[in-house]
């Protein structure tokens, strides 16, 4: 379908498939030929294409043409090559598909030069599109490259889906035009995804700009085909103009690569800011133009040679065109000859009439899938704002919710300050209002030189004599034990550090041991949990005296509690124990973590990870050392060959292991020991810095990913380079081959 010229049949190739009379062959390719041929119903032309095959068609490959045909049919666009008609059954299976008399884009270039800017816009939207339209029918094609794109002045048509249903390029011919237009993924046998074609496109249209693929040239097809596995481009002569265009198709990430909706949608908003014709002439050179019209010249002209042959088919032999006629009845002359002109003139008229309404239908056609592409577009752009939003509105809640624990944080502390500041003034206070007493042997026992690890002495008894002396020093003695309880000179301790234990003996019978969290037991019962309140019953003793009294209990670093004697207290405990507190940044950062995030976060050499708290990023950013294969809340994770696991015991249910393995890419550095003078076992898990010049001590040797492949391909396959070792690892269960260099 690419080639101008049409080249005689041969005689190994068929006469007739159908209802379609071969004129000649178009070209041949890996896997079958093209010939030109004309339905012997209608007069039209088609494109017919055959399988290659010696012998008897294998079942094998009847199945991927019946595929092919299958896939081409459920396409209608005018960005593609239509099917008319196919026989996938037949001994030699065959397929007629709409001929377009037009050149391919690698002849174009070839025979015409490279293409200006606008030039190579015009092109891009209209494969963009083509894209589109297959990649919304669940089809990835696979073999995006110029031979497989024709250029008609209407605009570019795709043909080709003769490997769309193919998982690698093995069924491919392996030549440098089409592994210089493959995508990373294909070239290393992984499957193909539409991110895949994203790539060949943005390659074809460097091929455009620049005149040569976006690679180091070399004429080896196995180093090409590395080059193509290692991302290595040669941007060299890119037009800046069209860097923001091709630059993001040639990601080496498939998930960095623009969708084709978007590309497609840029293509159009730049195009509606330009002249409305979307015509070849209106967007490229003379030179290509010419070109393009000789193709369609002849395309024409073959339509109106009817039965005659094409390519250097044989013309009439000379007695068919001198054949006597006998003569007509000179009666009906007149008559015959009206009629046939008449019929000639209705069937000129209706061929007219068919052909415009055609053209209509045509036209309504591309509008509609412009609107629809426009539409699919805009919905796309409106999806993506809407998550944004409601991104924006969830980080600006989380905002909130942070602010709003803060201050209840900071309000907590400030009402432990003041009852504690209140606590000591009213100590204070009685301490100051005690009246002056003689002194006697029983109150040389000054609080100041008890020791707080202490046991509580018992209080003397009073004295025998009824006077008021013994009430007094009743209450010099309950002062002192307030300010042994009290301890000033340690008041400079802080809430919230750890819980604290207190206790104390008052006139009575009551007695209790405080603590964060714990319980209270004596006389008087109650249970203390950190962050709450409790109170309890106390009975006095027959000679305690006193009143009601409260107190505060503050878990942290050293804790202090107060408690005075009377018939019923209560205390209140204030604290940010681990039952009550909520859970830190960390914790929730590991609680948001889901299997299938990845993590910028490895492990450091050290036996330490290089982040506190994990942070997810996109799967297809450099940074995203980790992915997470599961979250599991008990149980280990699989171990060896680049996974592991990251625990993290938080409160509560915030606890997590994340099972992970590590995402390998080319360029990266990770850490070996030595075995036998040479590198050994690795940690997969690692990354460090490629010209660093320091290791921590457990590993000698600093190694670099020169390519990640399937297992299955061999040591064999790592590239390597003259008078350097080449190293490999297996990983993923086996599966993932890494291979590696001494950096």
């Amino acid at each position: 379908m690419t080639g101008m010229g049409v080249k005689p049949l041969s005689g190994d190739d068929p006469q007739r498939l159908g209802v379609y009379r071969m004129l000649g062959r178009l070209g041949s390719g890996g896997m079958g030929r093209i010939y030109l041929a004309r339905s012997t119903v209608d007069g039209s032309l088609a494109a017919v294409k055959t399988l290659l095959a010696e012998g008897v068609v294998s079942d094998t490959d009847r199945r991927r043409f019946a595929r092919e045909v299958t896939l081409a049919r459920r396409i209608d666009s005018v960005h593609t090559a239509r099917v008319r008609d196919a026989d996938p059954d037949a001994e030699l299976p065959w397929m007629a598909i709409e001929y377009i008399p037009a050149p391919a884009l690698s002849e174009l270039v070839r025979s015409a030069g490279r293409l200006p800017g606008s030039a190579v816009r015009w092109i891009a939207a209209g494969t963009a599109q083509a894209l589109v339209i297959l990649h919304d029918e669940g089809i990835v094609h696979r073999d995006v490259k110029p031979q497989n794109i024709l250029l008609p002045l209407a605009g570019p048509r795709l043909i080709d889906f003769g490997i769309s249903h193919a998982n690698d390029i093995t069924r491919t011919s392996l030549t440098l035009g089409t592994v210089a237009f493959t995508s990373p993924e294909q070239a290393r046998a992984e499957p193909s995804t539409t991110a895949s074609d994203v790539y060949s496109l943005g390659a074809t249209l460097f091929y455009l700009a620049v005149g040569r693929p976006p690679y180091p040239e070399t004429d080896d097809t196995i180093r090409l085909l590395t080059l193509v596995q290692r991302g290595a481009l040669d941007l060299t002569g890119l037009p800046r103009e069209l860097a923001p265009l091709i630059r993001p198709c040639l990601s080496a990430g498939p998930d960095e690569r623009p969708e084709p909706a978007d590309l497609l949608r840029q293509f159009l908003e730049e195009l509606d800011r330009m002249p409305t014709s979307r015509r070849g002439e209106r967007w490229l050179p003379q030179r290509w133009t010419a070109l393009i019209g000789k193709y369609e010249a002849q395309g024409r002209a073959l339509g109106k040679a009817g039965g005659a042959a094409a390519g250097g088919a044989q013309t009439p032999a000379a007695d068919e065109w001198t054949q006597q006629v006998p003569p007509p009845d000179p009666t009906r002359v007149y008559t015959e000859e009206r009629a046939a002109r008449q019929k000639q003139e209705e069937q000129a008229a209706r061929r007219k009439q068919e052909e415009r309404a055609a053209r209509q239908k045509q036209e309504e056609r591309d509008r509609a899938e412009r609107e629809q592409a426009a539409r699919k577009a805009r919905e796309r752009k409106e999806a993506e704002e809407r998550k944004r939003a409601q991104a924006r509105a969830r980080a600006a809640a989380q905002a909130a919710e942070k602010q709003r624990r803060e201050r209840a944080e900071r309000e907590r502390q400030k009402r432990t300050d003041d009852a504690r500041r209140e606590q000591r003034r009213r100590a204070a206070s009685a301490q100051t209002a005690a009246p002056a007493s003689p002194k006697t042997p029983s109150s040389k026992t000054p609080s100041s030189k008890m020791s707080s690890s202490s046991k509580t002495s018992p209080a003397p008894q009073p004295a025998n004599s009824s006077s008021g002396g013994g009430c007094v020093w009743a209450v010099l003695l309950c002062i002192a034990f307030v300010v042994f309880l009290w301890k000033p000179w340690n008041a400079e301790d802080t809430a919230g550090s750890s819980s604290g234990t207190s206790s104390g003996t008052s006139s009575g019978s009551s007695s209790g041991t405080y603590s964060s969290g714990g319980t209270s037991s004596g006389a008087s019962s109650g249970t203390y949990t950190s962050g709450g309140t409790s109170s309890g019953t106390s009975t006095s003793g027959s000679s305690g005296s006193g009143s009601s009294g409260s107190g505060t209990s503050t878990s942290g670093t050293s804790g202090s509690g107060t408690s005075s004697s009377g018939t019923s207290g209560s205390s209140t405990s204030t604290s940010g124990g681990t039952g009550s507190r909520p859970p830190s940044p960390v914790d929730a950062a590991f609680a948001a973590v889901r299997a299938g995030d990845c993590l910028d976060a490895y492990q450091d050499g050290y036996g330490n990870w290089s982040r506190s708290a994990p942070v997810r990023v996109g799967c297809g950013a450099a940074s995203a050392y980790l992915r997470v294969l599961r979250v599991a809340r008990a149980g280990s994770c699989p171990s060896g060959g680049g996974r592991g696991s990251w625990w993290h015991g938080g409160v509560g249910s915030s606890s997590a292991n994340l099972c992970v393995e590590r995402q390998f890419r080319n360029g990266q550095c990770f850490l070996a020991k030595a075995q036998g003078g040479r590198p050994g076992p690795a940690n997969l898990l690692t990354a460090w810095n490629c010209s660093a010049d320091r290791v921590p001590r457990e590993f000698s040797y600093i190694m670099q990913v020169t390519a990640v492949l399937r297992a299955s391909a061999g040591t064999g396959a790592c590239p390597g380079e003259p008078g350097r070792y080449r190293y490999s690892w297996n990983v993923y269960d086996g599966r993932t081959m890494i291979c590696a260099k001494v950096a």
